[in-house]
């Protein structure tokens, strides 16, 4: 016999009985949800690390001069910290690209259209978008010398008004010379970009223009997906019916046993949670 239940506040409570080919459907459906939830989760990881730079920027942002701690300023802990979100962002964007296209050539085949069109989406960035092809050059740079930052600067403009009221940002800056050194890390087409250029490479701006890049090939790996989650999600959503609520789960059990006082069984959980976040996404993003 196969039962489905809903749980909450540890109790079970049986909805109805199933047979074992709406069972078969109920898996199939759900793991269409996990498998594409294995990508997403990676994209999550990048979102939060782009996170935690965004409060870092804060952090070193609009700084009353006559009142910020230079000392702290400049201070190891406080270059530690960035070089630190940085490297964190840097490493779970290419985490985010590798994963992307292994994801692509599992569920369609490394020959598919869809693997074939992420390859081109990802390829037209590098040669179009030189935030993209620095930053994941920048990244390499990082796995074989280190943190990328030597030091942070700090840059004000006078407020000819009210001079007490400058304020200022430290500065995500690039050392020009150190890096030039190191053209076969960086590469023929990122040495050659930044051979002619006389001040340090700001990651501010660069930072920016990659979270466009990010989103974009997220939207294109989602899509792909899109109405076969969607046809998942409705089925799902069909079989649990109105005994969904927004507090309780619900789950499948079969192979019941008794033996005795002793009751042995399967539990095989609807994911919902993910159900939720993937009609959330597809709400504001898709």
């Amino acid at each position: 016999m196969i039962r489905l239940s809903t749980f909450e506040n540890r109790k079970f409570d049986t909805i109805k009985n199933i047979s074992q080919e709406t069972f078969d459907e109920i898996q199939l459906d759900s793991e269409i949800i996990k498998v594409a939830y294995t990508q997403f989760v990676i994209f999550k990881n990048l979102q939060m690390n782009g996170n935690e730079y965004s409060e870092f920027l804060e952090k070193i942002s609009d700084l009353h001069i006559g009142t910020v701690d230079i000392k702290k300023a400049h201070s190891q802990e406080l270059l530690f910290q960035g070089n630190r979100v940085i490297l964190n962002l840097l490493s779970s964007f290419k985490f985010f690209l590798d994963n992307g296209e292994a994801h692509l050539k599992r569920k369609y085949g490394k020959d598919s259209e869809e693997s074939k069109e992420f390859r081109e989406l990802t390829s037209n960035e590098f040669d179009n978008v030189f935030a993209y092809r620095f930053l994941i050059k920048l990244r390499n740079y990082s796995l074989h010398l280190g943190f990328p930052l030597q030091g942070l600067e700090l840059k004000a403009e006078k407020n000819i008004e009210t001079p007490v009221k400058t304020t200022g940002s430290l500065q995500l800056s690039i050392d020009l010379d150190l890096i030039k050194k190191e053209k076969s890390l960086l590469g023929k087409i990122v040495y050659d970009d930044i051979k002619n250029l006389e001040v340090d490479i700001d990651l501010k701006p660069l930072i920016v223009d990659l979270s466009t890049s990010i989103l974009k090939i997220q939207k294109f790996i989602f899509t792909k997906q899109k109405e076969e989650i969607e046809n998942a999600i409705s089925n799902l959503e069909t079989f649990a019916g109105k005994y969904k609520t927004k507090t309780n789960d619900i789950k499948v059990f079969n192979n019941l046993e008794r033996n005795g006082n002793e009751v042995t069984f399967n539990a095989y959980h609807i994911p919902f949670e993910i159900i939720t976040e993937f009609k959330r996404y597809i709400k504001n993003w898709c």
